[in-house]
């Protein structure tokens, strides 16, 4: 992964998705991120939160102004793979899942979905979280719980930026397995949220449906990101333009 607006993200699809794959059958374990707007915003002021994001095992991209930012200031084409995208792949697949602080109601249409689809659907589990903050899980607890299961992939459904800090609170605990801060993606998968296709000069509009959902959530989300866009853009042109001076 290389450095991108001071936070690490892996641009080519295909080295995230076969370190993913890697780390899956090699038994071993660690945690992805999803940058977006939001997450990306709150990176820059909460250094704690950066280091998180940064000890991930990679971190993909799920902001197509991201991507585009990144796209004109290093002159190659770079491209977000969002995180329903990353989910709808992976649950179709026969790895073990397992989604952690979901509902049974929530699995028990994730797998209805799944099946439709032609896919198995029995190797999907689920466990719910105590209503915590993030300093009063028994990480230790949960962690046994999840390694009892033993799952390929766990998916952190808590909202950012919750989920990646308790991603890597637990991590010392799993045995293996990859963690996944996925944010929305169940309820983009199951239709409760709509994936806009609307796009425009490379941007995907795919937070459209979500601000008709949540307008007050995204609409404070967004003013944040949209005001530091400036900045992001010319300290991270400054970056660029120094290393090619040096080269």
């Amino acid at each position: 992964m290389a450095d991108y607006f001071n936070v690490k993200i892996e641009f080519d699809h295909q080295i995230l998705l076969n370190l993913i794959r890697q780390t899956i059958e090699d038994g071993t374990k660690g945690y992805v991120c999803v940058i977006d707007a939001n997450v990306l915003t709150m990176a820059q002021n909460n250094t704690s939160y950066r280091k998180v994001l940064c000890d991930a095992l990679v971190n993909t991209c799920d902001g197509s102004s991201i991507a585009l930012m990144a796209s004109h200031i290093y002159k190659k084409k770079f491209e977000a793979l969002n995180g329903p995208k990353i989910f709808s792949t992976f649950i179709e697949s026969n790895y073990k899942h397992l989604l952690l602080g979901s509902t049974i109601q929530t699995l028990d249409r994730i797998r209805i979905k799944v099946a439709s689809k032609g896919f198995q659907s029995n190797h999907i589990y689920t466990l719910p979280l105590p209503f915590n903050s993030i300093d009063y899980f028994d990480y230790e607890s949960i962690a046994e719980q999840i390694n009892k299961v033993n799952p390929d992939i766990i998916w952190v459904s808590l909202g950012a930026p919750k989920q990646e800090v308790f991603m890597s609170k637990i991590l010392p605990y799993i045995n293996r397995g990859v963690m996944f801060g996925i944010g929305a993606a169940f309820n983009f998968y199951i239709g409760d949220l709509n994936i806009s296709t609307f796009s425009f000069g490379g941007l995907r509009f795919i937070w459209l449906g979500r601000l008709f959902h949540e307008p007050k959530k995204l609409i404070k989300r967004l003013i944040p990101y949209i005001l530091i866009m400036p900045r992001l853009y010319l300290e991270e042109r400054r970056k660029n333009n120094s290393m090619l001076n040096l080269n």
